[in-house]
């Protein structure tokens, strides 16, 4: 019997806008070895995110069919952001006081890449409570790519995500990160967001809410312990690829649905089922 042959290597492009707002930009040739630093950290990080879906979760790259990921840097001129396009990924160089170079944190990388994850399974539209979920498993993939790379268990995590980008001036004002998962309310978050659904922000955007799912996520992950991506995270990600999933799924359906899949996928230790919804009970979605 012929061995299944393996996928193809996933292609890793990293283009150069050279401050410019046209995409994707300049090609860069062998970005491994690239004298640009910020080239060479988006390939190195974005190709080891490659290695952390396919080892973790079995998946071949953002649409499990081994498409090639672009990222393009350098985009526009002191650019405080990062986004998704819906092909691929772009990264401002920030403006050096609030925010170092966009590309400075690896779980930032991975919250990008993981937008196109989520487009390519739960499809969650970009609103209300499906937003906030949209948000909230950029950050809960970013925070566990962040935690594989530097084999950390649920303990040794920070459970914060961008603090390598805050700049001088955002350190000077006490934010040392973007959003914290262990307490989304932190003063020290640049984006303070409430942890409990009784305090869901009417009318808010998807980083006003997502703070709720991600600390749900991070206290099945602290009551489990070990490595977030051999049990909860395995949860989360069969949720997102489910077929009950919907693109307007609600926060409370969303937590059903990680109940489910918590009771399939690890039958024979009841005690992740119970840490799922005892987290989700705590964030005020029974």
């Amino acid at each position: 019997m012929r061995n299944k042959a393996l996928p193809a290597p996933t292609e890793v492009l990293i283009f150069d806008c050279q401050e410019s707002e046209s995409l994707p930009g300049k090609l860069v040739s062998n970005p491994g070895l690239s004298t640009d630093s910020v080239a060479k950290e988006v390939y190195s990080d974005t190709s080891l995110l490659v290695d952390f879906f396919r080892k973790c979760f079995g998946r071949n790259s953002i649409d499990d069919a081994g498409m090639g990921i672009v990222s393009s840097v350098h985009y526009s001129r002191s650019y405080v952001n990062a986004f998704w396009t819906g092909a691929q990924m772009v990264y401002g160089d920030g403006d050096g006081l609030i925010f170092k170079n966009m590309t400075s944190a690896d779980d930032f990388i991975g919250h990008e890449l993981q937008h196109g994850v989520t487009q390519h399974t739960a499809a969650l539209i970009y609103e209300g409570e499906p937003g906030a979920l949209n948000e909230s498993m950029s950050d809960v993939f970013g925070s566990m790519f962040r935690q594989w790379k530097r084999s950390w268990d649920i303990g040794a995590a920070d459970w914060i995500i961008g603090s390598e980008l805050m700049g001088p001036t955002a350190i000077q004002m006490g934010w040392v990160c973007l959003r914290n998962l262990l307490d989304p309310s932190a003063n020290s978050s640049l984006t303070k967001q409430p942890k409990h659904y009784k305090d869901y922000v009417q009318g808010g955007g998807p980083h006003d809410n997502s703070g709720i799912p991600n600390h749900a996520f991070y206290r099945a992950c602290s009551a489990v312990g070990g490595y977030s991506w051999e049990t909860v995270g395995l949860v989360w990600y069969a949720a997102i690829r489910s077929r009950h999933i919907k693109p307007n799924m609600k926060f409370k359906d969303f937590a059903a649905l990680t109940c489910h899949e918590a009771k399939r996928i690890f039958p024979k230790n009841p005690s992740i089922a119970t840490a799922v919804k005892e987290a989700w009970a705590a964030v005020g979605l029974r």
